[in-house]
């Protein structure tokens, strides 16, 4: 019998050698993401985006970003996407002060052509220039699901925003998209059971997610999403520049 254990252990040697190897490296990309995120209270700043992106209090976000401004430990890049989404998420509400931000950065050596994207990204997705309510603005639904996500709570802060894509597609589904906005060919609209998605200027790896989910989620609805590439901050960044 242990001879027959030894050579059954050495048959599998070389699977668990594999197994084993491959369980170390995972083991050491997730310790050195551990690290990354709290060198640089990442999980600080995804909280804070993602209460600026559900319209939380304009006062609490304003205090949040303050501290992560004076945190020598939040990077630049983490930095500049706080502030240009302070600038889009909360225009026109009563205090709504980049400005100091910006000054801020630049206290920080955070350059002028960065600095100078705040103003850049309100010509380019300030609600004088985007279609829709890409948070959730002022509409009655969306106030109301605030209302009870406050009182229900979430159960992930850091997974709280949802790309106003899927608004669209939940819109669609009940046949209640605005003929204004998304004009329709050929009578009525329709319950659709197969949706093709083209986004042409980018769309975001939460867009992918989002659209992903949603098809587990409404087997009834396929959704076919594409575009002509998909955006990282840089490079989204890249493009609000050269506009």
């Amino acid at each position: 019998q242990s001879s027959g254990i030894n050579a059954e252990y050495g048959d599998n040697y070389p699977q668990f050698k594999k197994f084993s190897g491959t369980v170390s490296k995972h083991v050491a990309i997730v310790g050195e993401l551990s690290r990354i995120v709290q060198d640089h209270n990442l999980l600080e700043v995804s909280e804070t985006e993602q209460l600026m992106t559900t319209q939380a209090s304009h006062s609490e976000v304003q205090q949040k970003i303050s501290s992560l401004l004076r945190n020598p430990k939040v990077r630049e890049m983490e930095i500049l996407r706080l502030v240009l989404l302070y600038c889009i998420c909360y225009e026109g509400q009563s205090g709504h002060n980049p400005r100091q931000f910006i000054e801020a950065m630049r206290n920080r050596g955070v350059s002028e052509a960065k600095c100078k994207l705040a103003t850049s990204i309100m010509n380019y997705g300030g609600k004088a220039v985007r279609g829709g309510q890409l948070f959730g603005e002022e509409t009655k639904i969306a106030m109301t699901k605030k209302y009870f996500k406050g009182l229900q709570g979430v159960e992930n802060i850091y997974t709280q925003h949802k790309p106003y894509m899927i608004d669209l597609l939940q819109q669609l589904q009940l046949g209640r998209l605005k003929e204004s906005d998304f004009p329709w060919h050929g009578g009525s609209p329709q319950r659709v059971g197969e949706i093709i998605i083209f986004v042409i200027g980018g769309i975001t790896y939460e867009e992918i997610k989002s659209v992903h989910e949603w098809n587990i989620s409404n087997p009834g609805n396929k959704v076919t999403l594409g575009s002509t590439c998909v955006h990282n901050c840089r490079s989204f960044l890249e493009v609000v520049s050269s506009n």
